[in-house]
C-alpha cells in the first residue's frame, strides 16, 4: 500500500470514529429524553431511525413497536399499522413472527380480509419454514372469520400447511370425497433443470455472422446468465479482459483473430486458461473435432445446430463450474434488508438471487457493496426500491468476481434508508387512498396524463409508468389491489394519487365480491 492510500484510509478511519462517536451522541440524547417522557414519539422515532443508522436492528424494532402500541392505544389504527410494518421489515425470528400476527389481527378489526389473509399466508409460511407444520395448521383453525372468502381463505391456508385438498366427486353409488394431492411449490435450489438460472455468471459469444449470434442469444435467454458478444477473436479478447466469461462459445472461422487463434490466446492467459471453450464450425470432421479435444476444448458444436439444444448443453456445463452457495434462505425466516446487511457487514462478493413467487431479482455485491440490482427491465438503485417490501420468496448466495459497472452510488446501509424511506411514503400514500373497494378507469380526457407525468418526474427521482398505470387501472381490479401492486414504485403511486385528483382515473363499476 502506498503512502498515499495509508494517509486516505487512516483519514477514513477518524472519519467513521467521528461519525460513530456522534451517532452514539444522539441515541444517549434521546434515550434520556424518553426516560423523562416516555410516550414522546417524536423522540421514539428518531430513536428508531438512529438505531437502524448503527445496525441496532433489535433495538430499532422495539421501539417502532412501542410506537405502534402508543398509536393503537389511542385508536389510530392506520399510523399503527404503519410502524408495526417497519417492525417486520426489520425483525427476525420470533419478534417478526409475533409482529405478523398482529398485522392479521388489526386488519381483520378493521375489516381488511384480504391484506389479513396476506399476512395469515406469511404466518404460515413462517411456520412451515421452521418445520411447524402442527402449529401451521393449528393458526389457520384458529383465525377469526375472514369474511364471505372466509372457507376459501382458511382452505387456501390449510394447503398452504400441507393439508390435501379434497374434492367432491359424483359416483353411482352417490358422492364420495377423492383427496388430491397438493403440488409443493419448488424452492429455488430444486427447479427443474429447465428452469434453472444463473444470474451470476457470464457467457462470451463469438462469431461473424450476425444471425448466429442472434439465434444464440435468443436460445440461451431463459437461462438468465449475463451475455456478452463479438464478432472476432479480436474484439473477444477485448470483452474477456473486461467481463471475465464463466464461459465461452466461439465460430472459428472469422476474420482478424479467428476461433483457433483466440483460444490459444486464451489459454496464455493464466487468469482465464480454465475457461470452459466451446468451438463452432461448419466443418464436421471427426479428426477436426478429435484434434480440438486434444487441444483442451470443452465441446465441439457443428453448424447448423438446433437451437433448443443449446440452452440444455449449457446448463449442463455452466452447472459444473457453478460457484457453491454461501448462503441460502426464506425471506420469511430472514427479511431482506437483514440479508443485505449480512452481505455489507461480511464484505461479500458475488451475486444475490432472489425468487418471489413469479418475480426475479439479482443483486451483485463488490466489497460489501451493491454495484448493481436487475429486477425485469428495472436497474439500479430503483430495482432495490422496487423489491424491498418482499416479504415471502427464497434466495441464494454465490461468491464470484463481479464485474459490473456500479451503477450505484449509496452504500448498503444509505439504500436501505433511502429504500425504507420511499417504502413508508408509498405505503401512506396508498392509506390515505379513498375507496379503495372500488374501481378506477381511465377517463375520456386520460391523454393529459403524460403531461401530470412530466410534472412529478421534475419533482421526483424517476419517471412514473403511465403504460403500468393504464395495464392496471382496466376495471377488472380495485384501486386498493392497483395500488399495492405498484408499492414498491413511488412515482407512479404519486401520479395515480394526482390522476385520481385530476379526474383523469374516474371511479368505475364496483367489483362484487
Amino acid at each position: 500500500m502506498s503512502l498515499f492510500d495509508r494517509v486516505r484510509a487512516m483519514r477514513e478511519q477518524v472519519v467513521g470514529m467521528l461519525d460513530n462517536a456522534k451517532l452514539r451522541h444522539e441515541i444517549e440524547r434521546f434515550e434520556s429524553e424518553l426516560e423523562s417522557n416516555p410516550e414522546n414519539l417524536h423522540a421514539m422515532q428518531e430513536l428508531g431511525t438512529l438505531y437502524q443508522e448503527g445496525s441496532e436492528l433489535q433495538k430499532s424494532v422495539e421501539v417502532l413497536c412501542k410506537i405502534a402500541e402508543i398509536h393503537r392505544q389511542r385508536g389510530e389504527f392506520e399510523q399503527m399499522l404503519a410502524f408495526y410494518r417497519k417492525a417486520e421489515r426489520l425483525a427476525t425470528g420470533d419478534g417478526r413472527l409475533d409482529i405478523l400476527q398482529k398485522l392479521v389481527d388489526v386488519n381483520v378489526q378493521l375489516r381488511r380480509f384480504d391484506d389479513a389473509y396476506q399476512r395469515a399466508r406469511q404466518v404460515v409460511e413462517f411456520m412451515m419454514a421452521r418445520s411447524e407444520p402442527e402449529a401451521a395448521v393449528a393458526y389457520a383453525d384458529e383465525l377469526p372469520n375472514l369474511g364471505v372468502k372466509d372457507i376459501f381463505y382458511r382452505s387456501e391456508l390449510k394447503v398452504l400447511a400441507g393439508v390435501a385438498r379434497e374434492t367432491a366427486v359424483g359416483g353411482e353409488s352417490g358422492s364420495t370425497w377423492i383427496v388430491e394431492g397438493v403440488t409443493p411449490v419448488t424452492p429455488v435450489h430444486a427447479l427443474r433443470e429447465t428452469e434453472e438460472r444463473f444470474p451470476e455468471m457470464t457467457i462470451l459469444l463469438v462469431d461473424d455472422e450476425p444471425g448466429i449470434l442472434q439465434v444464440l442469444q435468443t436460445s440461451l435467454r431463459s437461462i438468465g446468465a449475463r451475455i456478452v458478444t463479438a464478432t472476432n477473436g479480436q474484439e473477444a479478447t477485448e470483452r474477456v479482459l473486461a467481463h471475465h466469461p464463466t464461459l465461452i462459445i466461439s465460430d472459428l472461422n472469422m476474420p482478424d483473430m479467428d476461433g483457433s487463434q483466440f483460444f490459444e490466446w486464451l489459454r496464455a492467459q493464466p487468469t482465464f486458461a480454465a475457461t470452459p471453450f466451446v468451438c463452432l464450425s461448419s466443418v464436421s470432421d471427426e479428426m477436426e473435432k478429435l484434434a480440438a479435444f486434444d487441444r483442451g476444448v470443452e465441446d465441439y458444436w457443428t453448424k447448423p445446430f438446433r437451437p433448443a439444444e443449446v440452452a440444455h448443453r449449457v446448463r449442463r456445463l455452466l452447472r459444473r463450474v457453478r460457484p457453491p452457495v454461501d448462503l441460502m434462505g426464506k425471506l420469511s425466516q430472514i427479511a431482506f434488508p437483514e440479508v443485505i446487511q449480512i452481505l455489507d457487514s461480511g464484505r461479500k462478493t458475488g451475486v444475490l438471487s432472489i425468487q418471489s413467487e413469479s418475480a426475479e431479482a439479482v443483486l451483485h455485491f463488490r466489497d460489501g457493496f451493491i454495484v448493481e440490482a436487475e429486477h425485469g427491465a428495472t436497474r439500479g438503485e430503483r430495482a432495490v426500491f422496487e423489491i424491498i417490501g418482499w416479504l415471502s420468496g427464497e434466495f441464494t448466495f454465490r461468491s464470484c468476481p463481479v464485474t459490473r459497472e456500479a451503477t450505484i452510488e449509496l452504500n448498503a446501509q444509505q439504500l436501505l434508508m433511502e429504500a425504507f424511506r420511499r417504502f413508508d411514503e408509498a405505503q401512506h400514500l396508498i392509506s390515505e387512498l379513498p375507496e379503495r373497494d372500488a374501481t378506477y378507469l381511465c377517463g375520456d380526457d386520460f391523454d393529459q396524463a403524460p403531461d401530470v407525468a412530466e410534472e412529478i418526474a421534475q419533482a421526483g427521482e424517476f419517471a412514473a409508468n403511465i403504460g403500468r398505470v393504464r395495464t392496471l387501472f382496466d376495471g377488472r381490479r380495485t384501486l386498493g389491489e392497483c395500488c399495492e401492486a405498484l408499492s414498491g414504485d413511488l412515482e407512479t403511486l404519486m401520479l395515480v394519487r394526482e390522476l385520481i385528483d385530476r379526474k383523469l382515473l374516474v371511479p368505475g363499476q364496483e367489483i362484487l365480491l
